[in-house]
This record gives C-alpha cells, sequence and structure tokens, in this order.
C-alpha cells in the first residue's frame, strides 16, 4: 500500500469517527510532541498532554460534541510525511439542552509514520471569516 492510501485511510477513520462524537481515534493519533494553534486562545499547546487538558475543559460543559470535516485534501509529501487540509464545523451541545454552540473554520494537520502508525506531529485551526 502507498503513503498516500495509508495517509488516507488513517485520517478517514479519525474524521469518521470524529464526525461521530468518537474522538478516541484522534487522541490515540496526537503525537506526544504536537503543536496545536486553536481557533479558542492566543497561543500554542506544546504537546499532547496540554492540549488534552484544554479539550477536557473545553468539553466539561458540553452534552455532546461533533466535528464534521469537509473538502478534505489528504497529500502524501514523502514515504513518512503528509498533510490533511479541511474545512470543520465543530457543535457542541450544553448540558441540559439548547442552541448547540457551532464553530467553523479550517484545519491542517500535518502527520508523520511513526512506526507503522501516522501521528499529528502538527495541528492548525483557525476560523472562518464571519463576513
Amino acid at each position: 500500500m502507498s503513503a498516500h492510501e495509508e495517509l488516507k485511510r488513517a485520517t478517514d477513520q479519525i474524521l469518521a469517527a470524529a464526525s461521530k462524537g468518537d474522538f478516541g481515534p484522534l487522541v490515540t493519533a496526537l503525537d506526544d510532541e504536537v503543536e496545536v494553534f486553536s481557533e479558542d486562545v492566543p497561543y500554542r499547546f506544546d504537546g499532547r498532554e496540554s492540549y488534552l487538558a484544554f479539550l477536557q475543559i473545553a468539553a466539561a460543559g458540553a452534552e455532546s460534541t461533533t466535528i464534521s470535516f469537509h473538502q478534505s485534501s489528504c497529500r502524501a509529501i514523502s514515504e513518512t510525511t503528509g498533510v490533511i487540509n479541511s474545512y470543520h464545523r465543530l457543535a457542541a451541545t450544553p448540558k441540559g439542552g439548547g442552541m448547540p454552540r457551532v464553530q467553523c473554520g479550517r484545519t491542517t494537520l500535518v502527520l508523520a509514520k511513526r512506526g507503522s502508525q501516522w501521528k499529528i506531529v502538527s495541528a492548525h485551526f483557525s476560523p472562518l471569516p464571519k463576513e
């Protein structure tokens, strides 16, 4: 199987699970030394643990959270490096009901092959312009 096919298969599984509210595959795919720029905060997360701590706090007030990805592109730059670009829509329904909080933006994920697994080594989430 080519690097492109492996990368596409791995990211398709991550994105499909996240669209159903299952973030386990995404968490598993994060490299220990991942760097993440999030649209929610004005600083970079250095490492898997700091980003997961942020996600836990952000999700604490939500009854459910889903993210869907649109127009994803998958490029294998080499046999061990790949890039995913996509638009995303994140919806978080508050505990007790109410209108979901919806954020739309752009996603860029850089993946590196670590042994037999593709790991996210860099992630950038940015909001779409309001108008």
